[in-house]
């Protein structure tokens, strides 16, 4: 169970990265349409504008955390989350298109999740990380829920200048709790090593090259799903998008309530790889469920197979990766790690737009390819690692 210190943490952290999920969340379903309207905008302006946030986020990631790792991880987050304040801030008063995309850059620039689960890490013990990290996930999803609800009506009665003033609000009163109640982690005993020479050893270590593989995949494979399943319920179930969210939130929070169950499992009784290759079954079972009903009723379900496996993996992924580096590397790790998972997230989008035009059955049989490659990676692998518990481990 988690300590009292390490709630606090917990709940802290949690507060940090659903405050960046939030900006991008919220914006998701409006800030498109808003787009096209501002001066000078452009079709290509605008998709530049909705990407432009995942870009900088993959490529400052790793920076980030190494900065984390050599600095101080509170240093880092509260560089992030001023940047991220800045950028929203400026994206609620953006007139034209381009004032746009500087803000939407910074916001992005505001690269702090590599840092911010470093940092859970260094707080956390070992045989509750898992546990934090399903806190985390369960937050994320469950501001997903509200965003694809909340959305439009806060936008309808405020306007979407309104929702980027609110994530820099948000965003200051996570850097004010940030440096109120959470601690500094002791710096690190050794000296850190030069980020050119440490990059190399994240890049080929066969651990690290699956576990980042797999939160790729992951995110490709949500991304693609959403763009293209909210068109096909518009156009093919005469479904409208106001009422999208009688399906999202069933599924997100059945999933939620079979994950908490399972983590425990995977902690308390070593079935950590069982969790991690059931997360991926269930994936692929929901593109096989999808092909073979296609209905309203079949799209509920490969949604509820796949949020049941994507909460699984959600909170497996970083705390493997935690515990198969050591503090010294977690930063730049976690840095490499998320690069591509946001690299993931924008693949999926180029393949969205194609199967927006080659059909949804198109996008389930190469979504369950993709599974199958990678249930089968991942099971080989797993056969030839260790995964210790903590009083296996010396400190």
């Amino acid at each position: 169970m988690l300590t009292k210190e390490e709630k606090k943490v917990v709940a802290g952290i949690t507060f940090v990265v659903v405050t960046r999920f939030l900006g991008l969340f919220l914006l998701l379903p409006v800030l498109s349409p808003y787009v096209k309207k501002l001066e000078g905008s452009t079709p290509v302006l605008t998709g530049l504008a909705i990407g432009m946030y995942g870009l900088t986020q993959a490529i400052l990631q790793i920076p980030f955390g190494y900065l984390s790792d050599k600095y101080s991880r509170k240093g880092v987050i509260s560089f992030g989350l001023l940047i991220y304040a800045l950028g929203s801030f400026l994206g609620g008063i953006a007139t034209n298109v381009w004032s746009m995309l500087f803000a939407r850059f910074l916001q992005g620039a505001g690269a702090i999740s590599s840092a911010a689960i470093a940092l859970a890490a260094d707080l956390v013990r070992e045989e509750v990380r898992t546990v934090a990290f399903a806190h985390i996930g369960a937050a994320i999803g469950m501001s997903f829920a509200f965003s694809i609800v909340a959305a439009p009506l806060i936008a309808g009665k405020f306007g979407v200048p309104f929702i980027f003033f609110l994530t820099a609000g948000l965003s200051l009163l996570a850097l004010i709790y940030l440096w109120l109640f959470i601690k500094e982690p002791k710096r690190h005993q050794k000296e850190i090593e030069p980020f050119l020479k440490l990059l190399p050893q994240i890049l080929t270590d066969k651990n690290q090259i699956v576990l980042n593989l797999s939160v790729g995949i992951l995110h490709m494979l949500l991304v693609s799903m959403f763009t293209v399943i909210p068109v096909v319920l518009i156009e093919e179930f005469n479904f409208p998008k106001p009422e999208h969210w009688k399906i999202y939130t069933p599924v997100i929070l059945i999933s939620l309530a079979v994950m908490v169950p399972s983590i425990i499992a995977a902690e308390r009784k070593g079935k950590t790889k069982e969790v991690y290759t059931s997360g991926i079954l269930l994936i692929a079972l929901s593109y096989l469920v999808g092909l073979l009903f296609h209905s309203l009723f079949g799209i509920f379900l490969t949604l509820l197979f796949y949020f049941t496996g994507f909460h699984l993996l959600e909170p497996i992924l970083p705390s493997l990766l935690t515990k198969l580096v050591g503090p010294e590397k977690r930063g730049i790790a976690v840095g490499v790690y998320n690069t591509v998972q946001f690299t993931g997230a924008f693949l999926g989008g180029l393949l969205g737009g194609i199967f927006l035009k080659k059909g949804i059955t198109a996008l389930y049989i190469f979504n369950l390819v993709i599974s199958l490659i990678w249930l089968f990676g991942v099971y080989s692998w797993l056969k030839g690692v260790e995964i210790k518990r903590r009083e296996e481990t010396q400190p």
